[in-house]
């Protein structure tokens, strides 16, 4: 299946120009595909997850516009064309 992928701002200088979708297997979570993108690009690993190798607090997920919290979060499953964006931490005061 195929996902079309939305990168928050700073995440974006670690990949490619015109990376803007995944190739994944179907029954993925938004989990897998963290780690499915972080295998393509290694510089997102220690950005999408801690020490453990769990997803960091500090990132958001939202399936179609809607935030994966209100859902299975991290273990929602994703669905062909659905969109996946993934947002870094926001800071701001």
């Amino acid at each position: 299946m195929r996902v079309e992928l939305e990168i928050g701002f700073s995440f974006k200088r670690e990949l490619p120009a015109g990376f803007h979708s995944l190739d994944l297997p179907d029954g993925t979570d938004v989990e897998s595909a963290f780690r499915h993108l972080s295998r393509l690009q290694p510089a997102l690993k220690e950005r999408l997850f801690d020490r453990e190798g769990r997803v960091r607090r500090e990132i958001n997920a939202l399936v179609n516009g809607g935030n994966v919290a209100r859902r299975r979060g991290f273990r929602t499953v994703l669905r062909d064309g659905d969109r996946l964006t993934i947002l870094p931490p926001v800071g701001g005061g």
